[in-house]
Order: structure tokens, then sequence, then C-alpha cells
């Protein structure tokens, strides 16, 4: 059975100061249509500017997620976004009179519970995006890995391994979002170290931090002149510093693990950012904002190449992208200038790899050469052309109404003939993204694993003709 879209039945409000601005904010949550998606509203402005929660939109990251849209900022939204996707909301507007959210009391559970029971389903069915093959992201140097594996739901397994010994090694898994989300994630808190506080303080951040709002670790031993001086700078009372180790004003976590477990809600907001619900299994170490984001880009690519292929391929033939029928769809190309077979991988935007079966029985042999077959090298930079082309075609709309012309070729280089039997693999990456029309992509042609021809490429996009 299809689950439904959601959305909300009234219009809520709560109202808070924003966690690093420190403005007095009200958020307002309202209904929204089917295939709206999440959105933002800056209402404060003069003209109210809508922001997309999307990874697009996404602006910087410092110490949150930021948004912007033509230089309107709406900052820390993660905490929001958790909500809405740990109710499986998909469709909502968010009003904001400010630039930043309330930040509450750190965790997600105020914006959760003003909407939990306000919840309706709309008619048209959801649109899953499930991982099909492991996505990871990896900074090997931070020690940082955040791999996706393909899932029947959503999924989490994350860890955290802090050389400190008020939290050490922490763990959690989240089986099931909706039978666990509201009691065992939505209410854990953000926190920091101590030593994070002051230098975010230093920065001009944290302006409506306090330990009502996050948790704060010791991390480091103070002398009782350094706790006096830090506790006044800090601006949060006398005695809030803990002598050896421990949690700023004797807080109490919520859960064993609840550093953790909100580092699991953080990667539930920061999934919003897709623009879709998601099936896969998420196993993450040591991550954070910056890291949920590049790997939010990673599932966007994926989405992505997956909406292509399901849009063009008519096979269910998973071992190649594209076959040559595909292709025809595509191109205008046909014998005896179809020069590519297959497309058998496809990063949209970015590369792709075609296959060239070169055979005996290729019209031009009977000319080049009689005896010596030898495949004309402006053919197989051709090959090249067209592999980019299809490429490039997956970048724009209405992709059958439009041709491919290439307008200029550099630095060719020819390095090994091509002979009857051999099979083309060719190489096409973006080097310049499609700008008014006209891009520039790098081609390189192996035989065996041998480079046989390269070239650099540019291109412009046309109207197909009418027929006439």
């Amino acid at each position: 059975m299809l689950e439904k879209q959601k959305t909300i039945i009234n219009a809520v409000s709560i109202s808070g100061i924003g966690l690093h601005t420190g403005c007095k904010s009200t958020i307002t949550f309202k209904p929204a249509a089917e295939d709206t998606g999440i959105i933002f509203r800056r209402i404060d402005l003069d003209e109210p500017v809508d922001i997309p929660a999307k990874i697009e939109f996404v602006d910087s990251i410092a110490r949150g997620t930021i948004l912007s849209n033509n230089g309107v900022k709406i900052y820390t939204v993660e905490h929001v976004l958790a909500a809405i996707m740990g109710l499986t909301i998909d469709n909502v507007i968010i009003e904001l009179d400010a630039e930043e959210p309330p930040v509450m009391d750190g965790s997600s559970i105020d914006f959760v519970n003003i909407l939990k029971d306000n919840i309706a389903l709309q008619d048209k069915p959801r649109q899953y995006f499930e991982v099909k093959e492991t996505i990871e992201y990896k900074d090997l140097e931070k020690g940082i890995e955040l791999i996706v594996v393909p899932s029947d739901k959503f999924k989490i397994t994350y860890m955290v391994d802090y050389n400190n010994p008020a939290l050490g090694t922490q763990f959690t898994t989240m089986y099931d979002l909706e039978e666990e989300f509201i009691k065992d994630y939505a209410s854990t808190r953000t926190f920091c170290f101590l030593s994070e506080v002051e230098y975010l303080k230093e920065a001009g951040l944290i302006k409506g931090g306090s330990l009502e709002n996050s948790v704060v670790i010791l991390d480091r031993e103070l002398s009782k002149e350094e706790t006096s001086m830090v506790e006044k700078k800090l601006g949060m009372g006398e005695g809030i510093i803990p002598e050896g180790k421990g949690v700023l004003g004797s807080v109490e976590f919520r859960f064993k693990n609840e550093p953790v477990r909100h580092k699991a809600l953080d990667l539930i907001g920061d999934l919003g950012l897709l623009g879709k619900p998601i099936r896969g299994h998420f196993l993450c170490a040591r991550g954070g904002h910056e890291a949920h984001i590049e790997l939010v880009k990673l599932l966007k690519t994926a989405v992505e190449k997956h909406s292509l292929i399901n849009k063009f391929k008519r096979s269910v033939d998973e071992s190649y992208v594209f076959d040559v029928k595909d292709i025809m769809n595509l191109l205008q190309h046909r014998y005896p200038m179809l020069l590519v077979d297959k497309i058998v991988e496809i990063t949209p935007g970015k590369s792709i790899v075609g296959l060239k079966n070169v055979t005996f029985n290729e019209d031009f042999f009977n000319g080049h050469f009689p005896g010596d077959p030898i495949m004309p090298g402006v053919l197989i930079v051709e090959a090249m052309g067209q592999t980019g082309g299809l490429l490039l075609m997956n970048t724009i709309k209405n992709p059958k109404e439009k041709l491919v012309m290439f307008t200029g070729l550099d630095k060719i280089k020819f390095r090994k003939t091509v002979h009857p039997g051999d099979q083309l693999m060719m190489h096409v990456e973006m080097v310049r993204p499609l700008s008014r029309g006209i891009c520039k992509m790098h081609g390189v042609a192996f035989v065996d694993g041998k480079k046989v021809a390269e070239a650099l490429m540019t291109a412009m996009v046309i109207d197909k003709p009418d027929d006439k």
C-alpha cells in the first residue's frame, strides 16, 4: 500500500530566542499543498522571502546549518527540520519573524509537541529515494566516516568517540523512525565542550546560549583562578564549572548517551535538505553538520542518477545505465553515425562512461584502410562527443527538443590505433558546466585500459529545427 504525503491541519506557532543570534523569534508552521516540500519564509522583511529547505540553498555550516536565498539567511534550521522529518511531514510552510528559529531547550521536542497531533494525510503518494548501492563520505584526516547502505526502511547507526572522560565512546542505533523518534531522540539537546563555548563567545556566536538550552561539557582541567575567569567570561553565573570532569551547572543527561543521540537528531534534520524521504541505513562515525551536508550532496547526485535512469531507461537490466535503444531516445544520431552502444556509468552533471563495440562490419573500414582496417581518429573523437552529449542532455529541460552541437575541439591527441574487435570505453568529464547554452568537456578513450585518444570539447545546446 502506497504511503500518502502529509501536511499539517492548522497553523501553529511557538516563540523563543535564537541560539546564535540571540534574537527574539516566533516560528509558525502552516499547511502546504502536495509536492510543495519544506519552505522557510522570512516575514520580517519588506517583502517575504522564501528559502526552500534544499541542499542548493545551504549557505554555510557555522555551528549549525544555515540557509540563504539572494542574501537572505536563516540560521540553525536543523532542529526544526529534524522535527518535520521525524514526524514524516512532507509539505509545510515555516514562517519566521527573525533570522533564526527559537532554540527552545536545544532539542526538537517543543516543535514536535505542537505538530504531532496536527498532521493530515494528502492524496498524492510519497516518493522515496531508495538507496541501491553503497554511498560513502570519508574524511580520513578527521576520522569521519558516513556510509549509507541499502535497507527497506530508514535506519541510523551512529558512533562518536571523544577523548574526554565525561563522554568517551558513545553509540546509538535507530531501527524505526516512527516508533523511536519522539520517545528516544526528539528531546536530545545540543551539546558542546567548554573550550568550544569560549571560542564561540569570542566569535560573537551563541548570544542566546545558556545552560537551559545546551549541555556544556568540561574538556580541560582549570585552576581556581581560571575557573573564576572563565565563569565571568561566559556570564552564566558562579559555581557552574565542576571540578575535574563533568557537565557545567550539574545538568544531567536525559539519556546516558544523549550526545550521540543528538548527533543522530542533527543528521535527521540535515537529511531533510535532500527534499525527499529516504530508505537506507546510515552508518556514521564522528560526523557533524559539515560531513552531513557533504553526504547529502552525494545523495542528491544519486537521486538525480536514479531519476534520469527511471526517465529514459527501458530495460530492467542493472548492469548498465542505458542501452542503444535508450540512447536513440536521447540522441538524434542514427546508422551509420551512432557511435555509442551503451552507457555503463553516469554521475549527472559531472561524468559519464560510454561503450562502443568496434566490429569489422563498420562501414568506414571499407576505405580506411583496405587490408589494414583502422578506425578513423575523427570518429573516435565523435564517439567521445556523443558520450558527452548524453551527459549534457540530462542536465537540460526537454532534452528531446534539443540538439548538442560541438563548436570547438582542443588538445586532441591520438595515442594508439583502434581496430576491429576492440571495445572503446569513453570517459567524459564536465570541465565547465552548461552556462548560457555552452559547456566544456574533457574526453578520454581507452581500449583494454590503455589510452587511445583524448580531447577537450566545447559544445552548445540548440533547439531542434522544426520538421517540415
